[in-house]
């Protein structure tokens, strides 16, 4: 009966707070573009068609991504997303509880709801937070160290699972690389281990092999080994959570990471392993994934499902031996009162837990939100009752979202599907004339927009408001909007200050899937 209260709370906790913000991630909009040419044409785009500037064959390596999104939007509303990000996040909790089950901790059960809430909330601004998809390769991850920890037990046999799940993993996300890492990481460490290893390397040509069945071929596959050894440095969370512009975020992240990286070192000492005895395969897994988390922003959750599995029972083995000292310094030894005391915990912590997220989570008005200190919404909404058509420079960050509003009438320079779509060294043009760098303007000159969308923290903004070929329309606090001086208007039309019109309007779009090029 616990265990399923347990279950229940879990999916209670996750999906609730995953209701609490709900902000769409910059990439969302290319995604339910491509998601409903897909699902309405049964055909998966290979070409752009919402960019002025050069592009290439669209090697949309988040396509199944998108169709689930673009479905839970066309079927279920704002809803529809908010509950498939709670449940992918839920489910990704729920395979970590099942690999520590697994694993058959001895310092404690293997269902103490606490632990798995922290470890949710040290994920949630990474992943509860923002609709994406990534979601999925959490999940996935999850399921490849599940079914991996199985074969260390003597399962070996549903290794042969992994290839099948791959050609999902491959068609729904490029995340699909980690879980080639994840078998690199099992054989290498199962050899260092002195146990049988080839297994592990026969599914990893298997799952290998499985990459190859998508709609690309395998220009799909050099694609996504092309795109994993891209220089991301200058996109922010691809940055590290180290760097001194992030030092006061991902705090949460920062106290698991020094949490769980400790408890290992204490672990070892404590019991005094020697390398002989020590999990070689377990001790890669959470170091690598703590790098990876340390130098990218974007990898944390890799981290925090990785080591907050594998750790378990150390954490308890520690944290039972704490609370053991604790109790012998205030001499406390009568046992019904540990219990009783236990118990009320219990009851607390699975109390907060529901009476926090249940009712946000039953909560019919959930909104995916859009703020002005995030989106361009007033000078979207500014450029679209004006009519100001034509190619439109906009940040990268902001171009999906541009595209979804405004196309057909206005095509983008750029936007987030970055290798997907162009060639990377137009971001670096990108980047070149929003801070004033080298041939900074080239990327103006070459392309020519009709009309631009300069964000105001940039010195670019200072720039073009003095330059005499150019005349601002439109600004506000985030801001401008800027269009030749010859083809600038006595009046223009204001959009409305409200902030229930562009959030019950978010996904309005006039883009129509037709496959004869919308």
């Amino acid at each position: 009966m616990k265990k399923i209260l347990f279950i229940l709370t879990i999916f209670i906790f996750c999906m609730g707070m995953c209701c609490f913000h709900n902000f769409p991630d910059n990439d969302l909009w290319a995604r339910l573009i491509a998601g409903g040419f897909t699902v309405e044409n049964l055909s998966v785009l290979k070409h752009d068609f919402l960019s002025y500037t050069p592009t290439h064959t669209w090697y949309d390596h988040e396509w199944g991504a998108s169709v689930f999104f673009y479905l839970a939007l066309k079927y279920f509303g704002n809803n529809g997303l908010i509950i498939i990000k709670g449940l992918l996040a839920a489910f990704t909790v729920f395979m970590c509880y099942k690999t520590v089950e697994l694993r058959k901790p001895k310092s404690s059960i293997s269902y103490n709801i606490l632990y798995y809430a922290l470890m949710f909330l040290a994920v949630q601004k990474t992943l509860g937070s923002i609709t994406r998809c990534l979601l999925f390769t959490c999940l996935f991850f999850s399921i490849f160290v599940y079914i991996l920890e199985r074969a260390r037990l003597g399962k070996k046999k549903e290794l042969i699972i992994l290839p099948f799940l791959m050609v999902l993993w491959g068609n729904i996300h490029g995340g699909c690389i980690s879980g080639l890492g994840l078998l690199g990481i099992y054989t290498i460490g199962e050899f260092l281990n002195k146990k049988s290893f080839k297994e592990y390397i026969y599914t990893f040509f298997g799952c290998f092999i499985a990459l190859f069945v998508n709609p690309y071929g395998v220009n799909y596959v050099k694609f996504l080994f092309f795109a994993a050894g891209m220089d991301r440095s200058f996109i922010s969370e691809w940055t590290s959570p180290f760097d001194l512009h992030n030092i006061k975020e991902y705090l949460r992240y920062k106290i698991y990471l020094a949490v769980m990286l400790l408890t290992q070192i204490l672990y070892i000492i404590k019991n005094k392993i020697k390398y002989n005895t020590l999990d070689k395969t377990k001790i890669m897994l959470v170091l690598i994934t703590a790098y990876l988390s340390i130098t990218h922003i974007r990898h944390q959750t890799f981290f925090i499902f990785t080591a907050g599995t594998l750790l378990y029972d150390e954490f308890y083995f520690l944290f039972n031996s704490f609370m053991s000292f604790i109790r012998k310094a205030l001499k406390i030894e009568n046992k019904n009162f540990i219990d009783g005391f236990c118990l009320a915990k219990e009851i607390t912590v699975y109390f907060l837990l529901l009476i926090i997220t249940l009712p946000v989570l039953i909560a019919k008005n959930k909104e995916i939100r859009i703020t002005e200190t995030e989106y361009p919404r007033f000078a979207i909404e500014f450029i679209r009752i004006n009519n100001l058509k034509g190619k439109l420079f906009i940040n990268f960050d902001w171009g999906s979202y541009a595209a979804y509003k405004l196309y057909p009438n206005n095509l983008i320079a750029m936007d987030g599907r970055y290798e997907e779509v162009y060639d990377p060294k137009l971001l670096l043009e990108m980047k070149d004339f929003h801070l004033l760098k080298n041939d900074w303007d080239k990327i103006i000159r070459t392309y020519k927009p009709d009309v631009m969308v300069i964000e105001k923290k940039y010195p670019v903004y200072k720039k073009i408001a003095e330059h005499h070929d150019w005349k601002i329309v439109f600004e506000n606090n985030l801001s401008g909007v800027f269009v030749p001086a010859k083809k600038v208007k006595e009046k223009y039309l204001y959009p409305i200050p409200d902030d229930e019109y562009y959030n019950k309007t978010v996904f309005y779009t006039n883009i129509k899937y037709k496959k004869d090029g919308l």
